[in-house]
């Protein structure tokens, strides 16, 4: 049979036609399916994971402040007997004697104790820092390495020191014939080797007191300025 040229090319373009349409709704079909997996489940999933990351990050800001507010650097400053006034020192002297007279001497020093200990500026001093590290290797929320470094490395430094400042102390004997600070044996002034201050402590912290400026008094708002 004889085809005609015409009717193969309306039959070709029928063809494309037909298929042209069924590409294009199956094109539309696909877009409209990406644009809702883009615009529901990858946005929403994206979003999600945002306020995730958002979370997270804030709670481990709160952890690292929280831990920076209970981990503190160190012990503060320590008391300085340079610049106190009345009020002040009377204080320090109170905070130090509780110290010494309950927890260092009792648990720690009794063996290299001297009565004539607070005469010893040095030797004050230092156990002043000793006092305020103790202190802060005990608080509630200190971890067990602070205790271990005050015993490990602070008490055996002060407690060297002790031995070399306060061996010229003591009863009179074979080996320490003119003591610097003599513990009397006999009398009213005799004390016990493990005394804690020989009679001297009260007149001393009195006259320390005594010599220091008089406290600041606090201004009221309607004082007028300097």
């Amino acid at each position: 049979m004889k085809l005609d040229p015409s009717d193969m090319l309306l039959a070709l373009a029928r063809d494309l036609s037909e298929t042209r349409t069924t590409l294009t709704s199956g094109m539309e079909n696909v877009v409209e399916r990406l644009e809702a997996l883009e615009g529901a489940e990858y946005d929403d999933a994206i979003a999600g994971l945002r306020k995730l990351l958002g979370e997270l990050t804030e709670a481990v800001q709160k952890l690292q402040a929280k831990e920076e507010e209970e981990e503190p650097e160190g012990p503060g400053t320590a008391p300085d007997w340079t610049n106190l006034d009345k009020e002040q020192c009377q204080e320090l002297w109170d905070w130090l004697l509780i110290w010494c007279g309950k927890i260092l001497l009792p648990v720690y020093a009794r063996e290299v104790w001297r009565p004539c200990w607070f005469r010893h500026q040095q030797l004050r001093i230092q156990l002043t820092w000793l006092c305020a590290y103790w202190h802060w290797s005990y608080e509630k929320t200190a971890p067990p390495t602070r205790a271990a470094e005050w015993h490990t490395r602070w008490w055996p430094a002060i407690e060297k020191f002790m031995k070399d400042e306060l061996k010229e102390c003591g009863y009179v004997s074979e080996s320490l014939r003119d003591p610097l600070h003599e513990i009397p044996q006999h009398g009213d002034d005799a004390l016990e080797y493990e005394d804690f201050a020989d009679h001297g402590l009260t007149d001393w912290v009195a006259a320390d007191v005594a010599r220091r400026p008089d406290p600041e008094k606090k201004r009221s708002k309607k004082d007028p300025a300097d």
